[in-house]
């Protein structure tokens, strides 16, 4: 598994904010299990799922997001690869950013 490291200088945003990004394949005929199984080994953690749109009738390409304000993301993160291990066709894909900038626009 892949740990949430810091590469910013510290004080900035990116340094205490990484955000966490994972995405695998599910097969269709399961993916109703496997959102199940999601949302309980989340635990109420604000954890995003998204689906990719593209089309594939047999899998779907989900992406979970682990970001602010949740502050536990590898150990959520870890409960939920274990609860999805079962739905995953492949490996999870785990990749790590850091935020260069604010949202753009402002309130």
């Amino acid at each position: 598994m892949s740990a949430v490291t810091n590469h910013g200088p510290p004080g900035t945003p990116a340094a205490s904010s990484p955000e966490l990004y994972v995405y695998y394949r599910v097969h269709m005929d399961q993916a109703a299990d496997a959102r199940a199984a999601f949302e309980t080994a989340c635990a109420g953690q604000p954890v995003r799922l998204l689906q990719r749109r593209d089309h594939d009738p047999v899998f779907q390409t989900w992406m979970e997001i682990y970001a602010p304000p949740l502050t536990d993301a590898i150990g959520v993160e870890a409960r939920v690869a274990a609860a999805l291990g079962p739905y995953a066709q492949g490996p999870r894909h785990r990749e790590v950013f850091e935020a260069l900038a604010g949202p753009v626009g402002g309130v």
